[in-house]
């Protein structure tokens, strides 16, 4: 356990390393985009590859995608019940900002980081029924709720997923698991040279994305959404970890990656419909650094 809250500690300093970076001018928040790019098409890809050399596919682990599916619809639905009567930013926010997880460039650094290659994977499973929403369901129900033409189809935003190298080196691992194949090794011994960056990198470009807001007429509306999330992760961690008939690792990996922050995608979204990007991005940040706090605290007492 101490190894474990130690490692911990070591992201979570990174994290302020790179925040202070940002704050004294030495990196800035658009270094922090650039190192995304880094992470979502170079070193995320090869730390789930990396993930996949030991791992045993099992048919009953597609429960897990179903899980975070619904656990979206679930958020959704109760963003649309607590804002029915407000104004048109409140629908917005509530409806974009309660379901969907940042997992991509968030939770899976953490996973990999110090959980085993089964816990990667896991996270990787909740993510597939997770992509789906977050990259553009969510947007469509919201958009038709307003009475906006969402621009796009349903199955485009499903298709949407394909479009990150990591949802789909995942996919094509997941496939190849199924049937039995395996890669040669030499293709896992290079990306086992790039994945342990991804970690680090990771957290360095979260402390350069924090921003703080000193506006406390929003702080009820974020605080909202934060807490739901958390009292809805609760209850996803409790039954999963003490009920689903999976290995430890799995359902120590699940029960951490329902704690993931919002999605990074739904500022984009917010700003599409024409909401409160401002709110968005404080709620986002209050949401990583509850993150910060309980993921570790999870890995180490799970």
């Amino acid at each position: 356990m101490a190894d474990i809250l130690i490692r911990a500690c070591f992201f979570l300093l990174m994290v302020v390393l790179g925040y202070l970076m940002k704050k004294i001018g030495v990196l800035t928040k658009e270094d922090g985009v650039a190192i995304a790019r880094v992470i979502l098409n170079i070193t995320l890809p090869c730390a789930i590859l990396v993930s996949f050399r030991t791992f045993e596919f099992e048919w009953s682990y597609m429960s897990i995608p179903l899980i975070s599916f619904a656990a979206n619809w679930l958020m959704l639905l109760a963003g649309y019940m607590i804002s029915r009567r407000g104004s048109r930013d409140e629908r917005i926010f509530y409806m974009l900002e309660l379901p969907a997880y940042n997992i991509g460039n968030f939770t899976l650094p953490f996973v990999s980081g110090i959980l085993g290659a089964t816990g990667v994977v896991a996270t990787c499973l909740f993510d597939m029924g997770n992509s789906p929403m977050c990259l553009g369901l969510n947007f469509i129900v919201t958009a038709l709720v307003l009475g906006v033409d969402p621009g796009r189809s349903v199955l485009r935003s499903v298709l949407t997923i394909f479009r990150k190298p990591s949802f789909t080196v995942y996919f094509i691992m997941l496939v190849l698991s199924i049937i039995g194949i395996s890669l040669p090794d030499r293709v896992f011994e290079f990306a086992s040279m790039i994945s342990p960056a991804n970690g680090p990198m990771a957290m360095i470009m979260i402390g350069l994305m924090l921003e703080f807001s000193s506006d406390r007429s929003k702080l009820k509306e974020v605080l909202t959404v934060n807490v739901l999330r958390i009292v809805l992760a609760s209850v996803i961690a409790f039954l999963f970890f003490t009920i689903a008939p999976f290995s430890y690792e799995v359902r120590k990996a699940v029960a951490i990656t329902a704690f993931a922050p919002i999605s990074s995608a739904s500022p984009a979204f917010v700003s599409e419909l024409k909401g409160d990007v401002e709110l968005v991005g404080f709620a986002s940040t209050v949401s990583i650094i509850i993150s910060l706090i309980l993921m570790p605290i999870l890995f180490a007492f799970l």
